[in-house]
């Protein structure tokens, strides 16, 4: 996979223009437009909200049955993903 990053200024008529180098394998592509600020839809979502996404989704976990691993258990599987990962 190869990846390509370039800063760019959005206009007020959102349209982006993209030249990518030479060097950049041709073929199907994906773009994906990152911004730092929040989308202006999601600037309207206040504190109270929030919270209350959030206690919704703590109850539902309360719904969800236990696995019945102990935390060891847990901690043991972790890890042999982790030592997985040097390999």
């Amino acid at each position: 996979m190869h990846a390509h990053r370039q800063r760019f200024n959005l206009t007020d008529d959102h349209q982006l223009t993209l030249v990518i180098p030479s060097y950049f394998p041709t073929g199907s592509v994906e773009v994906i437009v990152l911004s730092d600020a929040m989308p202006l839809e999601d600037k309207a979502l206040s504190q109270a909200q929030m919270a209350s996404d959030l206690n919704a989704f703590f109850e539902l976990l309360k719904t969800v049955p236990r696995s019945g691993r102990t935390l060891e258990q847990i901690n043991a599987q972790i890890q042999e993903e982790r030592d997985a990962w040097d390999r």
